[in-house]
């Protein structure tokens, strides 16, 4: 069982920048069950009760912002957003919490991922918080690693020199020796083009 002090050392950040240009609308608006996306991955972090959760926004910022209203979260714009994923994923780390000694980095478009998934990544971070624990599943038999991860505060600085759309996943393979993977095969599943939009609908 995670202990609730070692989630008081951890803050959530949801990615929500982008401009979606493969799916030729704003995916964080896309709505499901009468809420839109960004709205609720953000309550799906708010249930894992970190220390806090943020979303970094970019495209889009003020319907964004509007979906989001009355959550307890922080809200970060990200006016660089069109540089790739790298300049938000900055813009959060450079935002949180001095005492924070962890990130839970997680996609708005990772909607099959639930919160037992997130309280399982948790529990694999809080056996040794000064590694990673990311998540990773198979596609097309190789195995993925990538996000939702928990990166702990050693590795903050890497984050923020990341440059173009690279993501965490980087940092993420520079430090495998240190990292454990959670098996997760809900994170393969992304809203990237129209077709994925369909499964996603159904």
């Amino acid at each position: 069982m995670t202990r609730p002090d070692r989630l008081q050392k951890l803050t959530a950040v949801l990615l929500a920048a982008g401009g979606s240009s493969r799916m030729g609308r704003p995916k964080q608006l896309l709505r499901i069950e009468d809420e839109a996306l960004v709205t609720r991955m953000a309550r799906r972090l708010i249930g894992l009760k970190p220390r806090s959760v943020m979303v970094v926004t970019g495209s889009d910022w003020q319907a964004v912002n509007d979906q989001l209203d009355g959550l307890p979260i922080q809200i970060v714009h990200n006016p660089r957003w069109e540089e790739g994923m790298a300049s938000s994923l900055a813009a959060g780390v450079k935002n949180l919490p001095a005492e924070i000694e962890g990130v839970l980095i997680m996609l708005c478009d990772q909607w099959r991922v639930g919160l037992a998934d997130l309280q399982e990544l948790v529990q694999a971070w809080t056996t040794d918080i000064s590694h990673i624990a990311a998540a990773c599943w198979h596609d097309e038999g190789r195995q993925v690693i990538g996000p939702p991860a928990i990166i702990p505060q050693a590795l903050f600085e890497e984050l923020t020199a990341l440059k173009g759309d690279r993501g965490a996943r980087l940092v993420i393979e520079n430090h495998r020796k240190c990292a454990t993977f959670v098996a997760m095969n809900n994170a393969r599943f992304d809203l990237d083009k129209p077709a994925d939009l369909e499964e996603f609908l159904t």
